[in-house]
């Protein structure tokens, strides 16, 4: 009876979908190392990937920014309790040479005018949203705020900024990009879910954006444990799987093109891998093919077990057994 628990669990987190709210911050300096968060802390991995140590504790932080000098930013957010209800934040400087500084101090509520996705003259760039319709903002580096134009949306989530100032941001599962005040539909349907429906949450399907050197753009897409590179000609394709249990949320190419991958699973834990050079390539979605397959049977295999149990340990009637078999059936297929 132990060992068949112990399968359902190990089951359930193969299978579900996590409702937290993972970050995507990973970034790189000009010395090759690698910073990311995992929502508790700041780490920093060596060139290489041979050590790493925490570089800023107790934040909670979902995106990270680093400008042109190595200066690293971040936040922190808090929430203060059912006592009280209240969120409070602040934002967070940790420079070139280790010191660590507050650009916002301890303020109540969600941070705001304000932003970590940036052009390389450290321009803010980040979308109001509205019911009627959303704002792209600008905050220059000596605090002028202003809407450089509105436009209609669906439900936007993640957000990225080219050195050019090409804004990129995803709209309920489609990615769109603003340059020169016009906007282009980038990709659509990136987890392969098409329309707009109401009981799913694309929040939780399409996370960290970044590019590489050659203009490529490379999208995570949670549900799919899938990275996916979009060319400048629009042609998409699937350069990294993550093993079954993780799924990513971010990425940031080295000097020798080489992904490192934000990874995180449903138990919250968070890590980062990194993918050769020689190993992204469109042959990965081949081989992911028989991880779906596994996955798949030993999913099947666990809920036939899961449904034994449940009827030999409540003994239903004869009417209900073939009822909730039927439903269970439908759950592990669906």
């Amino acid at each position: 009876m132990k060992k068949l628990f112990i399968l359902l669990i190990i089951s359930l987190l193969l299978s579900s979908n996590i409702e937290a709210h993972p970050g995507i911050g990973i970034v790189k300096n000009s010395k090759g190392e690698i910073f990311y968060s995992d929502l508790s802390q700041v780490w920093k991995v060596s060139n290489g990937g041979k050590t790493k140590t925490v570089i800023v504790p107790n934040v909670h932080t979902h995106e990270l920014h680093l400008d042109s000098k190595d200066n690293l930013y971040g936040e922190h957010l808090w929430y203060e309790g059912e006592s009280t209800n209240k969120w409070g934040h602040f934002a967070w400087k940790y420079s070139a040479d280790g010191k660590f500084s507050k650009e916002i101090p301890n303020t109540e509520g969600f941070l705001s005018n304000y932003s970590f996705t940036r052009d390389v003259d450290e321009n803010m760039y980040w979308i109001e949203r509205g019911k009627i319709e959303s704002l792209l903002m600008k905050k220059t580096k000596t605090g002028e705020v202003s809407i450089l134009q509105n436009f209609k949306t669906i439900d936007v989530r993640w957000q990225f900024c080219q050195k050019d100032g090409t804004f990129y941001y995803v709209d309920d599962n489609d990615l769109y990009k603003i340059k020169d005040k016009k906007i282009g539909l980038v990709a659509k349907d990136l987890d392969d879910v098409e329309g707009n429906n109401p009981l799913r949450k694309p929040n939780h399907s399409i996370y960290g954006i970044c590019d590489d050197k050659a203009g490529n753009i490379y999208v995570t897409v949670y549900e799919k444990r899938e990275v996916r590179k979009i060319s400048p000609t629009g042609k998409m394709s699937i350069i990294y799987k993550s093993p079954l249990t993780w799924h990513p949320t971010g990425g940031v190419f080295d000097e020798n093109a080489n992904l490192w991958v934000l990874e995180n699973n449903a138990l919250n834990q968070v890590r980062v891998i990194r993918v050769a050079k020689v190993d992204l390539a469109e042959t990965v979605a081949n081989k992911s093919n028989d991880n779906s397959l596994i996955f798949n049977i030993l999913h099947f295999f666990l809920g036939i077990c899961l449904i034994t149990l449940l009827i030999k340990k409540y003994r239903f009637t004869k009417v209900l057994n073939p009822i909730i078999s039927t439903l269970f059936f439908i759950f592990l297929t669906y």
